[in-house]
This record gives C-alpha cells, sequence and structure tokens, in this order.
C-alpha cells in the first residue's frame, strides 16, 4: 500500500470507531453522528467539495428505496394496529404462551425463518417486529431482545443460495481457476451442516434471550396505567367486522405479492396498500390529511437517521485516489476507504499465518463486517484472502465457507446495514442499543459456528 491508501485506511478505521462508540454511548443522536464525523473524515483525507457531493449522492442512492419502504411500511402497520387488526392474535398469544418467555422467543425464530425465504432483511424486520413488538410490550420483554432474536435468525438464514452474501461469494470463487461455473447452490449444499447448525444457534440465542429477559422482569403482563389505557383509546379506530375482514384480506394480499414477488417494488406495494387502507378505513378526506400528519411524524426520525446513514455509506465507499500526473483526486475502481480497510486487514497479519489467514480472519468476521458493509467484504476483503491462500493449497470453497458462516452474524447489527433501520423504526429503538444487546451473542455464535465448521471439516484450519 502506498502513503495516501494508507493513510486513507487510517482515517476509514478511525471514522468507524469513534461512529461505533458514539453510537453505542449515545452522546449524540444518530444523524449528528451519521453526518457530521464523515464529513470530518472526508476533510481529513482531502476529498475535494464536488468529490464530497458525489460521494453524498452515491450513497444517498443507497438509501432511497428502503426510506420509502420505511415510511408506508410503518404508516400500514401503525394504521392496521390502530384497527386492531392484530389484537386477536395478540391476545391469543399472550394466553398461550403465559409466563413462558422461552415459548416466545422459539416462535419468533420460527416466524422470522419463514420471514427471510426470500433473503430480504427487511420483509424479516417488518413482520417479525410488527408482528411481536406488541406481544412484548405486554409482557416487559425489551425491543433490543427481539431485534436481537430477529436479527441472528436472519442471520443464519442469510447464507440461503438466493440470498445476497452466498451469491457474492459464489461470484468470487468463480474467479478461481477450476471453479469458472461455480454457482450459490454449489456452496450452500457445501455448507450444508453449517447452515443447520446456524439454524441451532438461532434457537440457542432465543432460549438465552429469553432467560435475559425474565432476569429482567419480564414475562409478566405490564400493568397499564389509566393514562397509558386513555391515550391507547384515542389512538384505535373504531372498525366494523366488515372493515376488520377486509384489512386482513389485503394485508394476506398485501404479504403474499411480497412473498412472491411479483415484479413491483416492495415499497410500491405497500404504497398500494397505504392508499388502500386508508380510505377504507378512513373515508372522510379531513381525516385521511390528519391521519398522514400523525404518521409522518412518527416517520421523521428514522427517515433523517436512514439519510444521515446514506452520508456515511457514501464517504466510506467513494472511489478516490491521487492522480500523480494532475496532483489532485480522480475516480479510479477499488480506491474507497473501505477498499483500502480491507487491504490494510490482510496486510496486518504475520505472514507465518498465510495459509491460515482465512481462518484467523474469520474469528473477527462480525466487527469486520460492521465496520466495512456487505459488498466491501465480499467484493473487497474475500478476493485478497482467496488470493493469498489459495495458492497455497488452501479450497477456495473453505474459505468462502468460513468468512460466510463467520461474517452473516455482523450483516444485521451493521449500522451500515439498511433494512436494520425497519425493524428499529417498529421496535422504536436506537442502533446504540441494538448493537450493545446484540453483539454479546452474535459474536461468540460467530466463532462457534467457525469452530463447528472446522471440526467437521469444512473449513480447513
Amino acid at each position: 500500500m502506498d502513503a495516501y491508501a494508507m493513510r486513507l485506511a487510517i482515517i476509514g478505521f478511525i471514522l468507524v470507531i469513534v461512529l461505533m462508540v458514539l453510537l453505542v454511548r449515545e452522546q449524540f443522536a444518530p444523524p449528528v453522528t451519521f453526518i457530521v464525523l464523515p464529513l470530518i473524515a472526508a476533510i481529513a483525507a482531502g476529498y475535494s467539495p464536488s468529490l464530497i457531493k458525489t460521494a453524498i449522492n452515491a450513497g444517498e442512492k443507497t438509501m432511497i428505496n428502503t426510506a420509502v419502504l420505511f415510511v408506508f411500511s410503518i404508516a400500514y402497520f401503525t394504521l392496521m394496529d390502530e384497527a386492531g387488526l392484530f389484537d386477536p392474535i395478540i391476545n391469543a398469544l399472550v394466553g398461550k404462551i403465559g409466563k413462558s418467555l422461552t415459548a416466545l422467543f422459539v416462535v419468533i425464530v420460527l416466524v422470522s425463518m419463514v420471514a427471510h425465504l426470500d433473503g430480504s432483511g427487511a420483509t424479516t424486520f417488518l413482520i417479525g417486529a410488527t408482528a411481536f413488538m406488541p406481544i412484548c410490550k405486554k409482557i416487559g420483554v425489551r425491543p433490543q431482545a427481539l431485534m436481537c432474536t430477529i436479527a441472528i435468525t436472519a442471520s443464519a438464514m442469510n447464507i440461503m443460495p438466493w440470498a445476497g452474501p452466498t451469491l457474492r461469494a459464489s461470484a468470487m470463487i468463480a474467479t478461481q481457476p477450476g471453479f469458472e461455473t461455480y454457482e450459490a447452490g454449489s456452496q450452500f449444499t457445501y455448507m450444508l451442516p453449517c447452515w443447520l447448525f446456524l439454524i441451532f444457534t438461532a434457537f440457542l440465542t432465543a432460549v438465552l434471550v429469553s432467560r435475559v429477559e425474565k432476569k429482567h422482569g419480564a414475562g409478566a403482563l405490564v400493568v397499564e396505567t389509566a393514562g397509558e389505557k386513555e391515550e391507547e383509546k384515542k389512538t384505535k379506530l373504531e372498525v366494523s367486522k366488515g372493515k376488520y375482514t377486509f384489512n386482513a384480506i389485503l394485508t394476506i394480499i398485501l404479504l403474499v405479492c411480497l412473498f412472491k414477488d411479483i415484479g413491483l417494488p416492495q415499497y410500491y406495494l405497500f404504497m398500494v396498500a397505504f392508499s388502500i387502507a386508508l380510505v377504507a378505513n378512513l373515508p372522510k378526506t379531513a381525516d385521511q390529511k390528519k391521519k398522514i400528519k400523525e404518521l409522518g411524524v412518527n416517520a421523521m426520525q428514522m427517515c433523517m437517521t436512514l439519510f444521515a446513514v446514506g452520508v456515511f455509506v457514501g464517504i466510506l465507499t467513494q472511489n478516490a485516489v491521487i492522480d500523480p500526473a494532475a496532483e489532485k483526486l480522480a475516480y479510479v475502481d477499488n480506491t474507497s476507504m473501505v477498499d483500502f480497510m480491507a487491504t490494510l486487514i490482510t496486510n496486518s497479519v504475520p505472514s507465518f499465518v498465510s495459509s491460515h489467514l482465512h481462518w484467523f480472519l474469520s474469528l473477527f468476521s462480525v466487527p469486520i463486517m460492521m465496520m466495512i458493509g456487505t459488498d466491501a467484504f465480499y467484493y473487497g476483503l474475500l478476493p485478497v484472502v482467496l488470493a493469498a491462500v489459495v495458492p497455497l493449497g488452501v479450497d477456495p470453497r473453505a474459505v468462502a465457507a468460513a468468512m460466510l458462516l463467520t461474517a452473516t452474524y455482523g450483516t444485521f447489527i451493521s449500522p451500515t446495514v439498511a433494512s436494520v433501520y425497519v425493524g428499529l423504526g417498529i421496535c422504536n429503538e436506537s442502533v446504540g442499543e441494538h448493537i450493545k444487546y446484540s453483539l454479546r451473542f452474535m459474536w461468540p455464535m460467530s466463532i462457534l459456528s467457525l469452530i463447528f465448521a472446522t471440526l467437521i471439516g469444512v473449513v480447513k484450519f
């Protein structure tokens, strides 16, 4: 690495570490942290105003779909909740589960597994958080516990052959001699016993989280104050049996369309469903406007956070190097802060562990994934690791497996993953609290999965 590349990598690491610390400590509102810190980093890196503008625009493009999805999905499910759609389900589950927190969290895992069959983290958080947040609230379970359980289940399901990480990793394997026609299905089959173990860790975490929550006082019905009951009555809509049935059918159709992937964007499906539901439940235009205003206030904070994350992602992933001829910044592929961070990580490993590079890096896959994000991990770090260890006789499938099976646990606790904020918005929770609560489960389960994969021979030390 040349001096500028090293400088950019160090700035990137400082940016990410300081950002993580501030998020966990909650010393500033998340939008402030995501907006100001990347700007300081960009200035320190020597980015010109035009380059910063390009970076921010690129980053915001990655967030726009999720932001629209967030606004209309939250609006739709909030409206359905106010119409009492989920009340019978909540009451039935609370009655059956009783004081068995373990049963509740096992059900959360099962529902999240089904929700993630389409490979979309946003869908998983939408369905899981919407279905269980009211129940958790009633029995005193903290939202961080719900987010953690959904996140670890989504992590296990996120290495299915049609999921993004496995597709990315398989594409990198296909660049190796002898694997030119390699596909994601083959990699998943290679890792199948380990995937079953990942599912096991999701259920194990559900049990552990339930015990943590029980010690924290969860399990008994939370008694609402008179003021809270009155406030809840104000938000509830008066819905006839006919409207209730209509809302139920509309929601089922929406969920089917989400799962079947009918070709329309997810956010547009929610836009259509919300429009229909709003008119059906509030026929008067004045009431519709009032409700939109109420729902807009609720969505504003998380939308601000999402667009602020776009600034962070843009600065971190913007390609920029010094052009020696022009003595100014120019655009070159694989020359962003995050690319140089990935290179520095591999270069920092001592030479005597070169043939074990994939294994030792996998021990730290969770924090690395949290820092550099999915694309940089699989398109930036994985190719470098493959180039280092495959010539030494290491099977590229084993290298990809080691990094897939461990890094997946860091995906849904990363502050750069947009779908996480969908769940945080529903749970009304901060990303800092989510990281602080979930990391203590995710990282150990990641290492446990690596050890299991090594013992059964899927990953070679």
